[in-house]
């Protein structure tokens, strides 16, 4: 299983402290923080998704916030997802 990756200052490589201003070189991070609120949101429609039954659904949300942000958390949620859609009885 792959790491979480950080999100970092995309000037300085400095970690992304969750301030709309790089610590380091003082670069402009909003987009940076849209981004990663936008996968948060994202995993959160996956969660409610999975609650739902609503696997294929769910491995969608997943999958692009995966896209979005890379988490430990995202990725588990796309693999059960994604198992749970394959072997779910469709009636």
């Amino acid at each position: 299983m792959t790491a979480a990756v950080s999100p970092q200052c995309p000037v300085c490589k400095a970690r992304f402290r969750g301030q709309r201003q790089c610590s380091r070189c003082g670069a402009d991070l909003s987009r940076l923080m849209l981004v990663v609120v936008s996968a948060y949101q994202l995993r959160c429609q996956a969660g409610q998704a999975l609650r739902e039954a609503r696997y294929r659904t769910a491995y969608e949300f997943a999958s692009k916030a995966q896209n979005l942000h890379h988490t430990a958390r995202g990725r588990k949620m796309m693999l059960v997802a994604r198992v749970l859609d394959m072997v779910s009885v469709r009636r």
